[in-house]
């Protein structure tokens, strides 16, 4: 596989000015392709973009945005043709300046606030930036009550699978306990709708940031005391605490425990860069309340048809549980 590997991005490299020494396959198999290449003017990455080539372009046009306002992104660089990828089958594969560095411990309150600053700098950063012509819009803005209601939906759905399996200890449990968590998530939707998230919507519309939607230590970098940020492919024009909620609220979900001083500690350390009104603050909130994990956790097993233990269930609907305690008081 690894010999297979090699000689595709050797097909693919002769697109490139590169003096091309070495390639070594740093990412394989189903996902996403990476080689490093090590050339004459230093290591290079080529990688292969897992992703529908009109949400590629505009992630990849975007990085190209980041990079010439001096945003820590990697750098890309152009083809023979002067294009910032190379379409090769259905995929696009791009060359990317190859950043060096350790990644991010989330146990360390210094890295996370490394972190939370370099996610503030890149919504900031990313306002301004316009798709090129061809390339379609990629934004989820004002789209979260359709995605409160499919959950909802789905998760009564899951209700009837589990009804077949009366002799599942998951299915029942999920049975006894998941009406209360569909009631507090169309809860959420009302108080969503009743809140500033709609004019924030419309004035985000003006001039959109970007969101990462897959920030974390395996896409940042800490590289000669700067924080670099990787792999945008799922970028998105959408509000910036959505990326809020997807790092902190899974992060206080490992932890076994509602750790309020470090909730407030990256909350902190991200409004340094990039503060937040009252306003947007209490639609955080909201979104936070919202049971994104619970229903990850039974999409696992429903969705995926994966297996998951009943203690895996019930550890999730005691999450929803405690955090609804923590982040209820905050709404205003």
């Amino acid at each position: 596989m690894q010999e297979k590997l090699i000689k595709i991005a050797q097909l693919l490299l002769p697109n490139w000015e590169l003096n091309v020494q070495s390639v070594e396959v740093i990412q394989g198999g189903q996902m996403t392709l990476v080689w490093k290449l090590m050339t004459g003017e230093g290591p290079k990455c080529l990688k292969r973009i897992l992703r529908p080539e009109k949400k590629a372009v505009f992630s990849i046009h975007a990085q190209d945005y980041l990079t010439k306002k001096g945003m820590r992104v990697p750098g890309i660089i152009p083809n023979k043709d002067g294009n910032l990828y190379t379409k090769h089958g259905p995929f696009l594969f791009v060359v990317y300046e190859w950043i060096e560095g350790r990644p991010f411990e989330l146990t360390v309150p210094e890295d996370l606030q490394w972190m939370m600053k370099g996610l503030a700098d890149y919504h900031t950063e990313s306002i301004g930036y316009v798709p090129p012509p061809l390339a379609p819009v990629f934004s989820k803005l004002g789209k979260w009550p359709k995605h409160y209601i499919k959950r909802c939906q789905q998760m009564e759905t899951w209700k009837l699978i589990a009804e077949r399996s009366p002799d599942d200890p998951f299915c029942q449990l999920y049975l006894n306990e998941i009406d209360p968590y569909i009631a507090s998530g169309k809860e959420t939707l009302k108080k969503l709708q009743e809140s500033y998230y709609p004019e924030w919507v419309r004035h985000c519309k003006k001039q959109p940031n970007l969101c990462h939607q897959d920030y974390g230590t395996g896409n940042t970098l800490l590289s000669e005391e700067q924080i670099w940020i990787i792999d945008l492919d799922t970028t998105t024009f959408d509000l910036p605490i959505r990326d809020l909620r997807k790092v902190i609220i899974p992060l206080m979900g490992d932890t076994g425990t509602w750790d309020q001083a470090l909730f407030d500690l990256m909350l902190a350390a991200y409004e340094e860069n990039a503060p937040l009104t009252p306003e947007q603050k209490n639609v955080m909130y909201i979104d936070m309340l919202f049971p994104y994990e619970l229903y990850e956790t039974v999409s696992e097993r429903f969705g995926r048809k994966n297996d998951i233990l009943p203690e895996e269930l019930l550890d999730a609907f005691e999450y929803e549980k405690l955090k609804f305690e923590h982040l209820s008081p905050f709404l205003s």
